[in-house]
């Protein structure tokens, strides 16, 4: 069972993740580091990085926001403050504590670490890694930010637990194939095993799927017939595998013949971490892992395919849910600071290789504190939640509008190329909130918005163009006061 709470300091002997799982179990992939983007979010650290704890010199599995490197686990900082206890463990500012003065990656020869914090990454019991994150301005960790983080190092210890039960199972799915092909050379020994095998394949709860050197499915073990609700069956075409056994990708479309896991098998050779879905009529999309392998004889021959699929769906939904959280605010469902951030470096990079501007409109709301000090704070999240609303409703398609605190939202429009361009859609917005936004209950409040106009391109940075955007904001307030 995974688990982040660390029972021992005591580590494995070096080198035992990459001896168990043949140096890929927290290789670099779109899982992975989507955890690890997802702890940074979490905590509003630029950085975070999944490393190993298992060797003398540790190893950057996944990284976020920088180029992360191989690294001596002995008097690192992650080794350090992780050696302090079990769980989380912060430093609110690394630069404050005179054991990590040395350190490279404080004093500016690798970075210039100053919040940290590291949770272990467990399974069954025993350090694997160790899952940190960090920003180089000091920061206090809140409770609900470090309950958070280790969250999402639950996930990551699963993410490792599963690949080493595929393995495992894999390779006891392969073997038992193997032994199928030998029944003319020890038939009794071989039924004993066979009988022995097909029982423990059949109380697996993972589903085993077998096919033969002519590409027939043969075996499909109980899991596997209660997922994709039929049972094997030779006759079927290729063509029809995906329909009959209700094959799609992970958003339910179905597979084409050649997306199918056990074929890609035959074609690649084996398979790891694949993820598909089961749509079965009637039935939520399942998402599955599969990993798999091609059964050879001795003589390098063929004799056929055995894939494990492991039920992801839950870790995916928690991953999804993590995301949303980190992502967007609670009350309007707006996307955040995190997420508004994200979207400006995207459009920011985009401009500059096309050489246009882009437009940022800094909105604040005129005559909100009135509702909250007359009306009480209930009454001004249900105007805030009408506010989102109407800017939602005034923007463009493809434009973001994003809360990014109290009463202020920002508005980011790619591929506007002026600064009329730009008013016309300040002009839209403001015309929106001509009128009294009305409460559930009937009464209205006469808010205002007060927006500022800027166009950035090429040289700017998200932090430039909140902070221009944000000054032009106050500009038009200072106007209106004359």
């Amino acid at each position: 069972m995974a688990s982040t709470v660390e029972p021992s300091p005591e580590l494995r002997r070096p080198g035992a993740l990459a001896d168990d799982l043949g140096h890929s179990a927290l290789d670099s992939d779109a899982a992975l580091d989507g955890l690890v983007r997802v702890a940074a979010a979490v905590t509003g650290m630029r950085f975070a990085a999944v490393v190993t704890m298992d060797t003398p010199v540790m190893r950057i599995m996944s990284d976020h926001g920088f180029r992360g490197a191989s690294w001596p686990r002995e008097g690192s900082i992650i080794a350090t403050v992780m050696e302090r206890g079990p769980g989380v463990q912060c430093c609110s500012d690394i630069a404050a504590e005179s054991q990590f003065s040395g350190s490279p990656w404080a004093d500016g020869r690798r970075g210039r670490i100053r919040a940290f914090a590291c949770v272990p990454v467990l399974v069954d019991g025993v350090r694997l890694a160790g899952l940190c994150v960090f920003d180089d301005q000091p920061h206090d960790f809140t409770d609900d930010e470090q309950a958070r983080l280790a969250d999402v190092a639950a996930a990551v210890a699963s993410l490792v637990q599963a690949r080493q039960q595929a393995r495992t199972l894999a390779d006891l799915a392969a073997a038992s194939q193997l032994a199928r092909a030998e029944v003319s050379r020890a038939h009794e020994e071989l039924a004993r095993s066979t009988a022995f095998t097909e029982a423990l394949l059949e109380v697996l709860p993972v589903a085993v799927v077998g096919a033969d050197a002519e590409g027939r499915v043969t075996l499909f073990n109980a899991t596997s017939r209660e997922w994709h609700g039929v049972d094997a069956d030779p006759t079927v075409g290729r063509s029809e595998i995906p329909e009959t056994y209700s094959l799609t990708d992970v958003d339910g479309r179905p597979l084409e013949p050649h997306e199918v896991p056990l074929w890609r098998i035959y074609a690649e050779g084996k398979l790891d971490g694949l993820e598909s879905g089961i749509t079965v009529p009637g039935r939520p999309t399942r998402i599955v892992a599969a990993a798999g392998a091609q059964v050879l004889d001795d003589d390098g021959n063929l004799l056929g395919v055995v894939a494990v699929l492991h039920d992801v769906t839950a870790q995916r939904e928690l991953e999804a849910a993590l995301r949303e959280a980190a992502l967007h605010d609670p009350l309007t469902g707006l996307p955040n600071r995190n997420l508004l951030l994200d979207r400006l470096d995207q459009s920011l990079a985009a401009a500059e290789r096309a050489q246009r501007t882009m437009a940022v409109l800094y909105c604040d709301l005129d005559g909100f504190k009135p509702v909250n000090d007359s009306a009480g704070h209930a009454a001004g999240d249900e105007v805030l939640v009408e506010a989102a609303r109407r800017l939602a409703g005034a923007i463009r398609p493809g434009d973001t509008v994003a809360r990014i605190g109290g009463d202020e939202f920002v508005v980011l429009c790619p591929e506007v190329g002026s600064e009329q361009a730009a008013q016309v859609i300040a002009d839209r917005i403001t015309a929106a909130f001509e009128q009294p936004l009305r409460r559930a209950n009937g009464a209205e409040h006469s808010v205002g918005i007060s927006i500022g106009v800027t166009l950035c391109g090429p040289g700017d940075t998200p932090d430039t163009a909140l902070a221009s955007s944000d000054a032009a904001m106050y500009r038009v307030k200072a106007s209106r006061r004359r």
